[in-house]
């Protein structure tokens, strides 16, 4: 990941050293630690804490310092005559004695932090359990005909493999699966509801694994197992041997691609558990982004209600949306620039401190918009758009590869798009005006013919959660280039 000082980037959520030194809200965390046990035993130096922090002692320093105090740090941090490794030296015994409570308090952060990501993934988790999320998301033809056509129209894949579903939900990727000819389906599914109810649905249908699965038999009944746990505990529920598994599947994919941050479980048990070579589906991810309109604003709602002029509302919701992004639907015609790739992912080989990116891209004005029906050379480009594709490639689905797409230009899906708001609009033209140097580069007297922006996405302090900065340049047709202040947003 290229460094961005506009953003923090944060590693393996199970790192205990970089957990310790996440960005979490100062205050809040204070608040947290002091209702903790351990965050009083670390400043108030009670018996406990040199009882527990003894393992930042050498057994020598760990006997002297206990026969010589109390416990006490005034106690510890006078007792100069205290011998320590041979040697009387107090200010050892002080070092010691900071060290053990720097230790302490770096283990209490973790604690807290660690709780806030329990209470995270509960939250998330119970949020599953809701059955029109599960409606919104089987009723989205798009997603279903991709993996559906995926797991049934690819035979040589399904036929007789091991595989394993990464949240499960419903259990419906899993029952496709059973359906293509898998032997053993293993459905991993963190919400304790959606276990129980995917458990039912497979048993309803004669798919449930009853421990006699009929794999040799080229029958699909009796396969499908449900384990109800987040698939970083796998092994703690069932034996299933490293690189065992021959396809995993998932739908992990968020607003923006990345929110919900879901491809990290992914990865894990692509590393884990995946043979080498092993089918991955989707195997690829692409991020897209493009400049929109005024029509892609609310802005065009309340300039006419009723024939009352209420543009004063439009205006305010789009200055609020300049800090947060919005999850809508932008029609194509309110597109009004070219698209560009800023990220692509092989899933078969990224690593989970890659999904953090920074890229650049440049927007033009297509050549063929059109406003009220005349060929524009000059509009309002409010913002940007990001969109996601997913690809189920040749690489794995030789008989009938697809692709999942989000894009303003197919039919739409759940995932909407996601709505990146300039503080105020630029104004972007087609051809090369004779700018005004007295004016703006970016304003209606001197268009800039092109917009140059640079995106961060990277996870968020709040566990799931994704930052996003945006930093956005407009370049005149004279070469002048004007800049506007960084903007950023949570997602």
């Amino acid at each position: 990941m290229q460094d961005d000082s506009l953003l923090y980037s944060f590693g393996e959520d199970d790192d205990v050293q970089e957990e310790c030194t996440a960005s979490f809200d100062k205050e809040e965390l204070m608040k947290e630690l002091t209702i903790s046990e351990d965050f009083g035993s670390v400043f108030f130096g009670d018996e406990n804490m040199v009882e527990s922090g003894n393992d930042a002692f050498d057994e020598n320093e760990s006997k002297e310092a206990s026969s010589s105090s109390n416990g006490s740090p005034n106690m510890l941090m006078s007792t100069n005559n205290a011998r320590v490794n041979g040697t009387k030296d107090g200010k050892d015994i002080e070092r010691t004695y900071q060290k053990g409570k720097d230790k302490h308090l770096q283990v209490s952060i973790a604690n807290v932090i660690a709780e806030k990501k329990k209470t995270v993934n509960e939250n998330y988790f119970g949020a599953y359990g809701s059955f029109e999320i599960h409606k919104e998301m089987i009723s989205d033809k798009v997603r279903m005909d991709a993996y559906r056509g995926a797991i049934l129209n690819n035979p040589s894949l399904m036929n007789c493999a091991t595989v394993m579903d990464v949240g499960c939900g419903t259990g419906i990727l899993s029952l496709f699966a059973a359906q293509a000819g898998a032997s053993k389906v293993i459905a991993v599914e963190a919400s304790e509801k959606m276990a129980a109810v995917a458990t039912k649905i497979a048993k309803d249908n004669g798919l449930l694994w009853d421990g006699n699965p009929n794999g040799g038999s080229g029958k699909s009944t009796g396969v499908v197992k449900i384990v109800q746990c987040m698939v970083e505990d796998l092994e703690k529920h069932i034996n299933i041997p490293p690189q065992s598994v021959d396809v995993l599947v998932s739908e992990w994919m968020g607003y923006c691609l990345l929110y919900e941050t879901m491809l990290n479980s992914v990865l894990f048990a692509r590393d884990r558990w995946l043979k080498p070579g092993g089918a991955i589906l989707p195997d690829t991810a692409t991020i897209f982004v493009a400049g929109f309109g005024k029509g892609g604003t609310s802005i065009p709602f309340w300039e006419n209600v009723y024939g009352f002029n209420m543009s004063c509302i439009g205006k305010e919701i789009v200055e609020n949306s300049a800090r947060l992004p919005i999850v809508d639907v932008v029609e194509c015609p309110d597109i009004i620039t070219n698209s560009v790739v800023i990220q692509n992912f092989d899933l078969s080989t990224v690593k989970a401190d890659e999904l953090d990116f920074t890229a650049s891209f440049e927007l033009e004005l297509k050549p063929d918009l059109s406003v009220n029906n005349t060929k524009s050379k000059t509009t309002w480009c409010y913002g940007v758009v990001l969109w996601f594709e997913t690809g189920f490639t040749s690489r794995f689905c030789k008989e009938m590869p697809t692709v999942l797409s989000t894009s303003p230009y197919t039919p739409k899906t759940h995932w909407s798009q996601t709505i990146l708001t300039f503080r105020e609009p630029v104004a972007i033209g087609l051809e090369k005006p004779s700018p005004d140097v007295t004016s703006l580069v970016g304003s209606e007297s001197s268009p800039a013919i092109r917009i140059q922006s640079r995106i961060s996405i990277v996870r968020a302090a709040e566990h799931r959660s994704i930052d996003i900065s945006l930093e956005t340049s407009g370049i005149g047709s004279d070469c002048r280039k004007r800049s506007w202040p960084v903007q950023i947003f949570n997602l």
